[in-house]
């Protein structure tokens, strides 16, 4: 049996480490501190070298993501110098910092200064696009592993560290990690982020977003787009901004090529580098309006859906810094069809994260007719999914065991209801009527209004006191009090009592309203929406959310520009709008009161 088979099928049943983690029957030797001279020596630099890319063999340098209180994921790529090759061994070199240091200018002097931990070796496979991932910290996961060099170090509560892979004679970009605060944690700060469409524009906000002090970043879906059109007149560093390929995604090849070149953009590349990032997909990381069965932009002569569907995720997992759970396919690599995409974590007592997929997994094809499809009102159409709906049952009432001050539902599409026309919630043989009768956008939860309901009483029934819904998709920026029937707001009636906010983020660069009407429809929203405290239609950027124990603050930040190679980074300091939502409340402090009067009855 030659190895290359021995490590497809003798380690298909092990975990993701196995998978990537080239491992020794020997008893482990080397210390993480000071490797010494281990009883099986790496593989010699020259014959790694021989392997790699000359040009360079880290071009789409690292990541790092899914951090909790132990462990956080570590990922790179490597170019082979061609695709004949099988599988390439790598190294993890990485340095244990007192305090997080998100200054790139010290970074190589910390880890001159040492002392340098070396892991390895791990290996880079052909069939996972030559990506590793290490889960460094998690002992338990690598339990029955041994390594040629080092051992998985105990990491605790806020470590910061910093990392890079070592192939042969070459050394990938420096890059900077944390876990998350464990016990009792007075702060977190964190960004959302949302809809990077490359040939969209520049990635100014991905630069805004580095250079802030942060523990964590929170994607929310559209990372990269599956269109091949666009982008013909920007360009970064004489790069044009053309998607490649120059088609619309639909094979494997098609999906590698369009992360690898996501993973070159230079301040995608940097703030990977620096934050840690929690991600989940949208639709475009497989293709527009995508839904369980099928998507909006999926032609037959596309081939078959589940396939392209498969595919995409497949390489979304490689490419993405995400911890996987379950072992890979043994012929194919694919995820095990249990590796779904929603996960929580945990800060401390301070918050519990809960990660959701409202696209892929659960979600019934959207209505068909705009605005006034009776069929959003069935109940028997889902978002979630029961497998989901039941988990997220589980994890908020795991939160409210554990006393979290603020729980939080990371998903994709606008939860709070966005109204043409409303009229009061009635309740007839259990179900909810009437309420949310004309809505714009089929494709968010005012299309699927059972499952809204039945996620209103999973929060009630549990009973969560402060409920934030972080929500991407829509290019657009929005601050939502949630209220299951919000036209009763509308006269000054404060009764009602919310169940939560919602925050939604700016896109990166994909379009958001017209110019020419942006300002007038966010003038005349509240007066079916009163709920909606704040909305920007038009600029990009991304909130920056900061909880602490008695209030949480929230700050939309916007880029000055993002088709300007020379506002790279900069911030629209005029157009900063703040918010606090106090423990307890709900509610946006600083938003206008909405008091439309009621007009007296003609009868």
């Amino acid at each position: 049996m030659d190895r290359r088979h021995f490590l497809r099928t003798g380690l298909a049943g092990l975990s993701l480490p196995a998978l990537v983690a080239c491992g020794s029957d020997e008893s482990n030797t080397g210390n993480t501190a000071n490797p010494g001279n281990p009883g099986n020596p790496v593989t010699p630099s020259e014959t790694v070298d021989q392997m790699l890319n000359p040009a360079g063999a880290f071009p789409w340098g690292v990541s790092s993501g899914d951090p909790t209180a132990e462990a956080v994921i570590l990922w790179t790529a490597l170019s082979p110098r061609n695709t004949n090759i099988d599988q390439i061994p790598v190294m993890l070199e990485y340095v244990l910092l007192e305090e997080p240091l998100a200054d790139m200018t010290e970074w190589n002097s910390k880890f001159q200064e040492g002392p340098i931990n070396r892991l390895g070796e791990f290996t880079a496979f052909r069939d996972r696009d030559y990506t590793v991932k290490v889960d460094l910290g998690n002992q338990a996961l690598y339990s029955n592993s041994r390594f040629m060099q080092g051992q998985i170090p105990e990491l605790t509560g806020n470590q910061a560290l910093l990392y890079r892979f070592v192939a042969g004679s070459q050394k990938s970009r420096i890059g900077h990690a944390k876990t998350l605060p464990s016990g009792e944690v007075e702060s977190v700060k964190f960004a959302t982020l949302s809809c990077s469409n490359y040939p969209a524009g520049l990635f100014s906000v991905y630069e805004m977003v580095r250079r802030e002090p942060l523990d964590f970043v929170v994607h929310l879906g559209d990372y990269l787009y599956e269109g091949g059109g666009g982008g013909t007149e920007l360009s970064r560093n004489g790069v044009a901004r053309t998607p490649n390929p120059q088609k619309e995604m639909v094979t494997r090849e098609d999906y590698v090529l369009r992360h690898q070149q996501y993973k070159a953009d230079p301040e995608l590349q940097a703030l990977h580098a620096t934050h840690p990032m929690i991600a989940v997909w949208d639709d475009h990381e497989i293709t527009n309006d995508a839904y369980k069965d099928g998507a909006e932009n999926h032609q037959p002569e596309e081939g078959d859906y589940q396939e392209r569907k498969a595919t995409a995720i497949r390489t979304y997992y490689n490419w993405m810094p995400l911890r996987e759970r379950f072992p890979r396919d043994e012929n194919t690599l694919a995820p095990d069809p249990r590796e779904v995409i929603y996960r929580d974590f945990q800060v401390g007592d301070l918050c519990s994260l809960i990660m959701l997929d409202t696209r892929i997994v659960g979600r019934d094809k959207q209505a068909e007719i705009m605005a006034v499809d009776p069929d959003r009102f069935n109940p028997d159409r889902q978002l979630l999914g029961f497998e989901q709906r039941r988990w997220l049952s589980d994890r908020m009432f795991e939160a409210k065991q554990r006393n979290s001050i603020w729980t939080v539902l990371g998903q994709q599409v606008m939860f709070g209801q966005l109204n043409i026309l409303e009229a009061p919630q009635v309740e007839l043989l259990d179900q909810k009527l009437l309420g949310n009768l004309v809505s714009i956008n089929m494709d968010q939860w005012d299309g699927y209004v059972a499952e809204r309901n039945r996620v209103f009483n999973l929060i009630k029934d549990i009973g969560i006191e402060n409920l934030v819904v972080l929500t991407g998709d829509i290019h657009t920026s929005w601050a939502i009090e949630l209220y299951e029937n919000p036209i009763a707001l509308i006269g000054g009636n404060q009764l009602q009592r919310s169940l939560g906010v919602e925050i939604v983020t700016p896109s990166v660069t994909s379009s958001g309203f017209p110019d020419e009407v942006a300002d007038l429809v966010s003038t005349l929203l509240p007066l079916l929406n009163p709920h909606i405290k704040y909305s920007e239609l038009k600029t990009k950027g991304f909130a920056l959310i900061e909880m602490q124990r008695e209030q949480m603050n929230v700050t939309w930040k916007y880029a000055q520009s993002i088709t300007d190679e020379s506002l790279i980074g900069v911030e629209n300091e005029a157009m900063r709008k703040s918010f606090t939502v106090q423990r307890g409340s709900n509610r946006f402090d600083g938003a206008l009161p909405i008091n439309i009067p009621i007009p007296s009855s003609p009868f």
